[in-house]
């Protein structure tokens, strides 16, 4: 389990104050409230790249966390399929598997194309891919529907849901379609 514990983080106001929270082993959860209120701060706090300012958070040790952002921050010069690539080592990286997920997103017609003919919608799915290609025991999604259509939205679900079997899997949303098992209000 994951573990919050009177979590607090402070920028030029504070931002969490005193989060207690307990995460499941796998399974989804779904972080939710107004712009401002966290959500991505916690994604950032739980992956590492924010210390909090008081409180802690257990049982992270020896997870491997797979991020998406909020922006998909692609490399420019490399294409689609070779940005995907690039989280794992040239010994493992499995070009089928890339493929695969690449299909399912709808991204194999973009595959050998540069990010900046990809509309924000291909680069969010890009994004998604590239995070369940580099695996992981816990998935930190922001936003992952924020541009995308009521299919692609759909897609997003059912990897979610596909997911959440063997992982856990965090996401800070807007949508209220957006399901998962468990609710987390900031």
């Amino acid at each position: 389990m994951i573990e919050l514990k009177e979590l607090s983080k402070s920028y030029d106001h504070p931002v969490l104050t005193g989060i207690t929270f307990t995460f499941p082993e796998t399974g989804s959860v779904a972080l939710r409230g107004a712009s401002g209120s966290g959500k991505t701060t916690l994604l950032r706090l739980l992956a590492g790249l924010e210390k909090p300012d008081g409180g802690k958070i257990v049982g992270m040790a020896g997870r491997k966390v797979s991020m998406a952002f909020q922006e998909a921050r692609l490399l420019p010069f490399m294409t689609l399929l070779d940005n995907i690539l690039l989280v794992r080592s040239k010994e493992t990286e499995d070009r089928e598997e890339a493929a695969r997920l690449l299909n399912f997103f709808h991204l194999t017609k973009a595959a050998p194309q540069l990010p900046d003919t990809l509309s924000g919608g291909e680069k969010c799915r890009a994004s998604l891919a590239r995070s369940m290609y580099y695996g992981g025991d816990v998935f930190l999604w922001d936003e992952p529907t924020r541009e995308l259509d009521e299919e692609n939205r759909a897609l997003v679900q059912k990897a979610i849901d596909s997911l959440k079997e063997k992982a856990l899997v965090i996401v800070s949303t807007h949508d209220p379609q957006l399901l998962c098992d468990r609710e987390m209000e900031l």
